[in-house]
């Protein structure tokens, strides 16, 4: 068998409009040596300390052929010269075909919108196909270790009724949560917890984030709340204007917590967050799954996926609360 060293990439030249697929092709050191560019959100929400440690030539790659207004700049892309583009949905293809090389889009269509296994084991096995390199399965390995270590204490999560909040935006102006057939909807799944904003209507790609009032998350009064894009800390020291938490019972027991931030935020659809499921378990009841289990359970996931030994202060760091 050859060495993967050995081994020729169709595509000398890649870029990855979307954030979230690029944490599966760094996976991949033969692909990621070729991407020259990636969407901006793939740097905003990371850890970048983590990130540069990982992946010491991070900088070489470009977010400039993108505007802040998140629009392609079709001069400055085309003056990456690329030879192939992957972008997800249709809401990125931003008429890519205009540069007049192949596009891929990574969007598996149907139900994957809320099922992120299948998700991520179709963004590994396209950017494989595509590129001309040997099968591998190192996402679909890594749900698998995490889901199974995680079943015994979803179930038990299951019997009590846990209802959670999915807080995908506070940033003390809007209130964003997860409804129905989101990620955010099957991660507490997997956790064994209900979602609290099950019952909201969701339309099209944009129905992932749902603004809800202070009001409606009051009446909902979650045991849990898990924030994303916010910080769980300003949450708990009420800091937030125009948020009153005091009534609400996660808030009351101290159970609002932020997801960690590594190669990107594990709350989104990350390379780590196949560990999200353990992550919650661990913060609702720490007697579950406990501190040091989850940090080896992180250690295992960075070497296995990628090869990397995460230094202590960087894993604290990542794993501390926001």
């Amino acid at each position: 068998m050859k060495n993967t060293e050995e081994i020729p990439i169709k595509f000398n030249r890649i870029i990855i409009t979307g954030n979230c697929p690029f944490g599966v092709i760094m996976a991949n050191d033969l692909a990621y040596k070729h991407v020259v560019g990636v969407g901006p959100w793939a740097f905003l929400h990371s850890n970048m300390k983590l990130l540069k440690d990982m992946k010491p030539d991070i900088d070489r790659i470009t977010t400039d052929f993108i505007n802040k207004d998140y629009v392609v700049n079709m001069e400055s892309l085309l003056n990456l010269q690329p030879d192939i583009i992957y972008y997800y949905g249709k809401n990125q293809n931003d008429n890519l075909e205009r540069a007049g090389i192949p596009t891929i889009n990574l969007d598996a269509g149907g139900d994957t919108k809320f099922e992120p296994v299948v998700t991520q084991t179709y963004w590994e096995n396209e950017f494989n196909q595509t590129l001309g390199l040997p099968h591998s399965h190192k996402f679909s390995d890594a749900w698998k270790r995490s889901l199974n270590e995680a079943k015994p204490y979803a179930e038990k999560i299951k019997s009590q009724h846990i209802r959670a909040l999915y807080l995908e935006q506070s940033d003390g102006k809007e209130l964003k949560v997860s409804g129905p057939k989101t990620y955010g909807d099957t991660y507490l799944k997997m956790a064994g917890m209900e979602n609290v904003a099950s019952d909201l209507v969701v339309k099209g790609d944009a129905g992932r984030y749902i603004n809800v009032s202070m009001e409606q998350i009051i009446q909902w009064d979650p045991d849990v709340v898990f924030v994303v894009f916010g910080s769980a800390k300003d949450i708990l020291n009420n800091k937030n204007p125009g948020q009153d938490w005091h009534n609400v019972k996660a808030f009351k027991d101290g159970k609002i917590f932020s997801t960690p931030v590594g190669l990107h935020n594990w709350g989104g659809l990350s390379a780590e967050t196949s560990l999200l499921p353990l992550f919650m378990i661990n913060k609702f009841n720490p007697d579950y799954i406990t501190d040091a289990e989850l940090k080896v359970a992180t250690r295992l996931h960075y070497k296995k996926v990628f090869d990397y030994e995460i230094p202590d202060a960087l894993l604290t760091d990542e794993l501390r609360q926001r």
